[in-house]
């Protein structure tokens, strides 16, 4: 008989509230899109808005950030014009 896995009891303690921000960047023309992924990740992929704040890309236009930056992502796409909606959820740390 395999041995029973022992379950782990859940505490609200082991999780963070985060942000999970799903946007759009349709209304951008080709070149602002490039402009807009360089500013999001940087030229280089990795030296954008993502890292500077630890955020997770989690798709293509999909962003987990942690709560205390989400007023900067939400400032950040509305300067883009970017329409997105926000769920808050939590994660675990």
């Amino acid at each position: 008989m395999p041995a029973k896995k022992e379950e782990k009891k859940l505490s609200i303690e082991d999780y963070k509230e985060a942000v999970i921000f799903t946007y759009s960047t349709q209304h951008l023309l080709k070149k602002d899109k490039i402009r807009f992924y360089y500013a999001l990740k940087g030229r280089d992929g990795k030296s954008g808005i993502v890292k500077a704040l630890k955020i997770d890309h989690l798709g293509r236009t999909v962003l987990l950030v942690s709560e205390k930056n989400a007023n900067e992502v939400e400032d950040f796409l509305k300067l883009w014009g970017c329409k997105y909606k926000i769920k808050k959820v939590l994660v675990e740390k």
